[in-house]
């Protein structure tokens, strides 16, 4: 298919700007640039048996001084999601939000709570974990991401709100909450009930309420389409610390109003992704994340328990499935082969689900791969575009061109287009030392307890 030629919404901005082809050369590494990406990844991945073994897990750094707001590389759009999105043709429709078996979804919690994932997987602490190879990209912005969930912790053990709430109309109190999200610069939010079943065991019983606030916010663009890199991991780790500010300011305000809310913290005590398709932000898309209409999942999610009562959203059908259906890029193009093109049901929930095995030990050795997200025609160039070209021409915007299927690989340096991928060698997908088993259900018995203090705090920082 030959690569057509559009005009792009800046995303800083919202005007029109570059053509395709001048965002792609933007977008694109010469052969110099390939060769030190590859540098880079090689020295990263030298040095890391001494940071797996010289720094302990997550280090507390949050006492090192960072580079001043104005000197840092921009990591995250600040602008608010106003755009409307276009109803999608018949062909896309599913069902709102995801397809759930609310019988097979309740007999799975009943038989088997879900867990978080480092209490299921204590090795992921250790140092054999797979995600050890990410230590540059954490370290470098562990002293901002660790200020701001020490910020979190200290809010978290004062709840009580300082008055009784106001005679206030939920409906008009649900918009004043919009615009405090808006004005202190999240992408979005959502809001829907608590449900225990998508809250991990080790934090039943410290939702404060039965609503649950989901926040979002964009990442960078320019960033995320230089995927696998450390500038890419970086984006989405600060995107994380300042979404982790954002939405503990959110939580001030409710507060203010008389109201209780606990926001949880960028690690997370619950499933997100479930908490943000429940309030209407997106859909699952068949690479395992939320598909937002406006950058895909280009974007970070954050959730909060509150008392207010404020107005639920309800799922929306925004086509996002049948993208997915027709499009299954992130299928073809995932390195390790690791994303089904399929949909079966899990635990009364009808999705993709994935090879972990074979994604877990790319994404650590890799730069965080995220090749998935790369690829996504709607992270690109957002849900209306990608909407627009298929009642056109009844095709997937960008599929099938380099600009948007080609990525450059650090481990050979090599870029890969259309049509090619790069040798996944047994060695890559192996994870010496750590044992890990995907179907595991409860923690290992001889597993440390989360503590009171853990499970208030901010996660070891």
């Amino acid at each position: 298919m030959p690569k057509r030629m559009f005009r792009l919404l800046n995303p800083a901005t919202g005007n029109s700007c570059e053509t395709a082809d001048a965002q792609a050369r933007r977008h694109t590494r010469n052969r110099l640039q390939r060769e030190l990406h590859r540098v880079v990844h090689e020295v990263e991945h030298a040095l890391t048996p001494i940071a797996k073994y010289g720094l302990p897990y997550r280090p507390k750094m949050w006492w090192l001084p960072t580079l001043a707001p104005g000197l840092r590389r921009r990591r995250v759009e600040e602008d608010v999601w106003t755009e409307p999105i276009a109803a999608p043709p018949e062909a896309l429709k599913t069902q709102p939000g995801i397809r759930l078996l609310r019988d097979e979804q309740q007999q799975a919690f009943d038989d088997h709570p879900l867990h978080d994932f480092l209490e299921l997987h204590p090795g992921m602490r250790g140092n054999e974990s797979p995600t050890a190879g990410l230590w540059m990209s954490t370290l470098l912005l562990a002293p901002r991401i660790q200020r701001a969930a020490r910020r979190r912790a200290r809010f978290v053990r004062e709840l009580e709100p300082p008055r009784p709430p106001r005679n206030v109309d939920p409906a008009a109190l649900t918009q004043a909450l919009r615009l405090e999200a808006a004005r202190l610069g999240l992408s979005a939010i959502g809001l829907t009930a608590y449900d225990i079943k998508y809250n991990f065991a080790e934090y039943h019983g410290l939702n404060v309420g039965d609503t649950v606030i989901v926040g979002i916010l964009e990442q960078d663009y320019d960033s995320t389409q230089m995927i696998p890199s450390v500038r890419s991991e970086q984006a989405a780790l600060s995107a994380y610390g300042v979404l982790e500010d954002r939405m503990r300011l959110l939580a001030e305000w409710i507060r203010d109003q008389g109201y209780r809310a606990r926001p949880e913290g960028f690690v997370g005590e619950s499933m997100n992704i479930a908490y943000a398709v429940a309030a209407g932000l997106g859909q699952l898309g068949l690479n395992g994340q939320l598909l937002t209409p406006h950058a895909g999942s280009r974007c970070r999610l954050h959730v909060m328990t509150t008392d207010a009562p404020f107005v639920h959203d309800e799922p929306v059908d925004f086509g996002l499935e049948g993208v997915c259906d027709e499009c299954q890029i992130c299928v073809r193009r995932c390195p390790p082969g690791a994303i089904p093109a399929v949909r079966k049901a899990s635990r009364g929930v009808v999705k993709a689900k994935l090879n972990t095995k074979r994604c877990l030990p790319v994404m650590g050795k890799v730069a965080g791969c995220s090749i998935c997200m790369k690829v996504c025609p709607v992270q690109r160039f957002g849900l209306n575009a990608v909407l627009a070209e298929y009642e056109k021409t009844g095709e997937i915007l960008g599929k099938d061109t380099d600009d948007l299927e080609g990525y450059d690989w650090p481990l050979d340096g090599e870029h890969y287009g259309p049509g090619r991928k790069p040798r996944i060698t047994p060695e890559l997908i192996g994870m010496p030392g750590f044992d890990f088993d995907p179907d595991r259900k409860e923690p290992p018995t001889d597993a440390t307890d989360v503590s009171t203090d853990v499970r208030l705090g901010p996660r070891g920082y």
